[in-house]
């Protein structure tokens, strides 16, 4: 089988190490600096669980979308949302990359990444994936794997046959990451979001783990607004998720989400200590767009959508 990342920060590295661990061809688009970098020393996962290493022969790195063969079973996108309709446009020029039956699988934060995809390609080759292991970046090759609570999902949010992402899945869980696919990512990916929107803007404000930030009372009250605005909102869309409502939520968050991701340091604050613009708009800026469409009101989103604008017109 074959498999292509778009986007080599620490998420894209690790399915790339995944996908060329399991003997798939395996091919990374990244930017010319990072490029130079695979090509000369391959791929390298530290972290929780352990080492792996990938040679540069095993690796095909382009950095031109016109260089890039065609018929790939797996479409990997691990950019930043920013990009998504740039991703987009360019792999509907060339077609070939994906073609008839190539899987595009989102590997992202933030809800709607989807949209600029299905304006080009069918539902029955978008797909999008569930991760909240942490990963971090700690050389151009290097992806370093912090922390970890349940296992990354891949699925179909339009009902889509799913057999076809299990080759993926596994190979990810042989490298040893936990992985699978699940008919139930629609309920999976509110779950994340109730999880990034309430602790990854806040976390970058603060400078903050996670769990430095649930330390605080006056920071816990605010992560309560954040996650009962959160559900106001998901209830007014006629979302669902795992909890039936903020409080069954609460006893799941303070008492097993953010325990097991305690050292963790919000993407957020990551990209704003490398100068980059934020994920804010996919993250509480979709609870925001979403809570204006019904009518609900989220005022400490907007307050925090706003802070993270204003750190980014200084920073990045």
């Amino acid at each position: 089988m074959k498999a292509l990342i778009i986007g080599t920060g620490a998420v894209g590295c690790a399915i790339a190490i995944a996908a060329a661990n399991a003997g798939m061809k395996t091919a990374v688009f990244a930017g010319s600096a990072t490029a130079q970098y695979i090509r000369e020393y391959g791929l390298k996962r530290t972290g929780i669980f352990g080492e792996l290493s990938i040679l540069p022969e095993c690796i095909t790195v382009y950095d031109d979308y016109d260089q890039i063969a065609s018929g790939y079973d797996y479409v990997a996108i691990a950019v930043k949302t920013l990009a998504n309709k740039t991703v987009a446009e360019a792999l509907a020029a060339h077609r070939s990359i994906v073609g008839q039956t190539g899987r595009i699988v989102l590997f992202q934060n933030g809800w709607g990444n989807d949209e600029p995809y299905l304006a080009y390609f069918p539902a029955s080759q978008v797909f999008n994936a569930r991760v909240i292991t942490g990963f971090e970046r700690t050389s151009p090759y290097v992806t370093n794997v912090t922390v970890h609570t349940a296992p990354i999902l891949l699925g179909s949010l339009h009902g889509e046959p799913i057999d076809g992402l299990k080759p993926l899945a596994k190979a990810i869980s042989d490298s040893g990451i936990p992985s699978e696919t699940s008919e139930d990512l629609i309920p999976a990916l509110w779950a994340k979001m109730l999880y990034n929107t309430t602790l990854n803007p806040l976390g970058a404000i603060m400078n903050m783990s996670y769990g430095q930030l649930a330390s605080s009372e006056y920071l816990v009250s605010i992560m309560n607004k954040l996650i009962e605005e959160t559900f106001a909102v998901m209830n007014a869309a006629g979302y669902k998720t795992f909890w039936d409502d903020p409080e069954e939520y609460k006893s799941t968050f303070y008492g097993k989400l953010v325990p097991d991701t305690f050292a963790h340091r919000a993407s957020t604050l990551q990209d704003i200590e490398k100068h980059k613009k934020t994920e804010i708009d996919t993250l509480n800026g979709c609870v925001q767009r979403i809570g204006i469409k019904y009518g609900v009101p989220t005022p400490t989103h907007d307050i925090i959508v706003e802070m993270i604008k204003g750190i980014e017109d200084i920073k990045c």
